[in-house]
């Protein structure tokens, strides 16, 4: 586990610098010092560079405990982390050919049943609530267009 630890932090040290060199050119800021297209992927790189980082210290620090400790990968827990994984996938793709607003109003409902919530109100309420709070703060607050169907284009 010691090993796959280590290997996770230095690929997520390699995204991170993949994403300040893909992002080399782009501005930072403008010039009245609004966030440019850099801004963005710029915070994300050097978060994944810290957490590989912070990844690397967990593993020399806890060497001693977590060499005798057992990774279950079959768990009822980590089965529905795969399929979760799965979900986000075909979430990716619908994304791309319904847009953000059908493809998030399906996601949400299905992620919070398969974390336990069943009452139907609560899920429908829930998921139209997130998306009308997201589509006001990114379209009209950040002036930030979210994916559109690739069908209505």
């Amino acid at each position: 586990m010691r090993k796959l630890n280590i290997v996770v932090g230095a690929l997520s040290v390699l995204l991170g610098l993949v994403i300040l060199y893909l992002s080399r050119d782009m501005s930072l800021f403008d010039e009245s010092g609004v966030p440019g297209e850099r801004f963005w992927p710029y915070g994300l790189a050097w978060l994944f560079i810290g957490l590989g980082i912070l990844q690397w210290i967990e593993v020399f620090i806890a060497r001693l405990k977590t060499t005798d400790e057992e990774v279950d990968l079959t768990s009822p827990a980590v089965r529905t982390s795969y399929l979760v994984a799965v979900i986000m996938v075909v979430y990716g793709v619908i994304l791309n050919y319904t847009g953000f607003i059908v493809s998030t109003l399906l996601l949400i409902p299905v992620i919070m049943w398969m974390m336990g919530e069943r009452r139907a109100w609560f899920l429908a309420s829930i998921s139209v609530v997130m998306v009308a709070s997201i589509y006001i703060f990114f379209t009209m607050i950040f002036n930030s267009p979210l994916p559109i169907s690739e069908l209505l284009e």
